[in-house]
């Protein structure tokens, strides 16, 4: 699915609270990365697994995010139909296309190039650097995460930083990449573990305004929640 950045954001940290063993509170909004965890001394970016050509898509979502069904172009079903997501009565995601296995695995590969080549150039740099992505392939049991583990590894072989940690989301999956010790995760979600997180997530994205130094574990207190 495509969503909205902050959303996003906001759903990864919350995703690792609950769901990542090594989790250490607590995460604090920032930029460049998008999160900052001094316990760990991480930084974490977020980001999905898009092409440029789904920047139209992204702009689109920003633009109509939480709306009425009502409330959208006609244009918008013309292009997108089924593929317009709700919840709750409004917009929520664009639902993936029908693309290939392959054609994930490019998208992963070419979101990690992009964020691997911000992490050398324009991060404030921690001791340990972490990857969000959401990729949502079709299927998560063909995930081919050998593959891309060694991928990335080669990529950043020679890079004077890299990333400790690459979460992939894949819905029902979170696969775990630690460089560290070279090693693959998978957090399986429990059941309704995925509909918990997305009304966490929706909560808190809407229910105060998140400037940078928002701390993850502050916000429910100062939300009200």
């Amino acid at each position: 699915m495509v969503y909205e950045k902050l959303l996003n954001e906001i759903y990864a940290v919350v995703s690792l609270k609950f769901l990542w063993k090594e989790y250490q509170p607590s995460f604090v909004k920032s930029e460049s990365p998008d999160w900052i965890n001094e316990t760990m001394n991480l930084g974490l970016e977020v980001s999905q697994a898009l092409l440029p050509d789904d920047g139209q898509t992204k702009n689109f979502i920003e633009q109509y995010l939480g709306c009425r069904k009502e409330e959208l172009p006609p244009a918008a079903f013309e292009r997108y139909g089924e593929r317009l997501n709700f919840y709750n009565g409004r917009f929520w995601a664009v639902l993936p296309d029908n693309m290939t296995h392959q054609d994930y695995l490019f998208k992963a590969k070419y979101r990690f190039d992009k964020k691997l080549e911000k992490l050398n150039t324009n991060y404030q740099q921690k001791r340990y650097n972490g990857l969000y992505l959401f990729l949502h392939p079709i299927e998560e049991s063909t995930m081919d995460t050998k593959h891309l583990f060694e991928y990335m590894k080669q990529q950043q072989k020679e890079c004077i930083q890299h990333f400790d940690w690459v979460f992939l989301n894949c819905r029902k999956v979170i696969y775990v990449f630690r460089f560290l010790d070279s090693t693959i995760e998978s957090i399986i979600l429990p059941p309704n573990a995925e509909s918990f997180l997305i009304t966490e997530a929706e909560y808190l994205r809407y229910c105060g305004e998140w400037q940078d130094g928002t701390s993850l574990d502050e916000a429910a207190a100062l939300f009200g929640h």
